[in-house]
């Protein structure tokens, strides 16, 4: 019986990176962007270069991570790039570090704190993968990362950012790391006992949201999103309380890295930009149409 063909080099770095998941890191920080302006970017606003550099650290993480789990992925993922031999270790690991060199090179183009964010991003990338990946330290770093590329833009702005905006990157944090933990057993399922901590841990950071956005400008646009995020949430993440199996788990991570934008949108709509709110939840659309060809996780 003959192989199945190896996947060119190209389509492998493709999969490697999960071009899916690219979109969420700009709606974080389009959404931090919007929140530092208050009324949007325009053309020309330099904060503009922390999306793409939001773009390249994402897309680098995900390269190392690769890298650094290939023996696991031998294991547990062996149709993935590197453990199916489309993508060699060393070409994985010189497009990550590349696209995270690239990453801070182009949040320079915004502004020096933008510059300095994405240095520790990066550092924290970096820490993730290679060191502290699947501890109770490491779900928190995972959330540091995505608190961070939010917070990128707004670093540009801190002068006039009003101090209940800074709840948005934390709380982004909080959720990420409740994510990561889940995510922890994706391949083999959760046990019951950690599935309902990790959905209770979920269901405190909505709270925490809705207590935190109540007196943000828009209050009634900022309930509306988060009642869509609450119900969407609720769709994922309640089956986890009675079965918490490998393919229930996989769904759970799955949709919930997609419902970032989501997540972004309702802290801009609760800001009064319901306009931007509506152009960063919909970054969910080509993350979804891509999740067709290319898996999230």
């Amino acid at each position: 019986m003959n192989q199945p063909a190896r996947r060119s080099l190209a389509a492998g770095l493709l999969a490697l990176v999960r071009p899916p998941n690219v979109f969420t890191a700009v709606a974080d920080s389009l959404a931090g962007l919007v929140l530092a302006r208050r009324a949007g970017p325009v053309l020309g606003d330099p904060g503009l270069w922390c999306l793409a550099a939001s773009a390249c650290l994402y897309l680098g993480g995900i390269a190392l991570n690769d890298y650094f789990d290939r023996a696991v992925d031998a294991v547990e993922r062996p149709e993935r790039p590197i453990p199916s031999g489309s993508v060699p270790p060393a070409v994985a690991a010189g497009v990550g570090a590349a696209l995270l060199a690239a990453g801070i090179v182009l949040a320079a183009l915004a502004g020096g704190p933008a510059t300095a964010v994405a240095a520790v991003l990066a550092l924290a990338i970096l820490l993730y993968d290679a060191v502290l990946k699947g501890t109770g330290a490491g779900f928190l770093n995972m959330g540091v990362c995505r608190g961070l590329n939010f917070y990128m833009p707004m670093s540009l702005a801190m002068k006039s950012v009003p101090t209940f905006c800074l709840f948005a990157p934390v709380l982004l944090t909080a959720y990420i790391s409740v994510l990561t933990y889940l995510a922890h057993q994706e391949v083999g399922g959760n046990t019951l006992e950690r599935a309902r901590r990790g959905v209770t841990a979920m269901a405190v950071v909505a709270l925490v949201m809705a207590v935190a956005i109540a007196s943000w400008p828009a209050t009634l646009v900022g309930w509306a999103f988060l009642a869509v995020l609450g119900a969407r949430g609720a769709v994922l993440f309640a089956p986890l309380w009675t079965e918490a199996g490998g393919p229930t788990t996989g769904g759970a991570i799955s949709g919930g890295i997609l419902m970032i934008p989501l997540f972004d949108a309702t802290f801009v709509a609760a800001a009064g930009e319901a306009s931007w709110a509506f152009a960063i939840a919909s970054l969910t659309l080509p993350a979804m149409a891509l999740r067709r060809m290319y898996s999230p996780t």
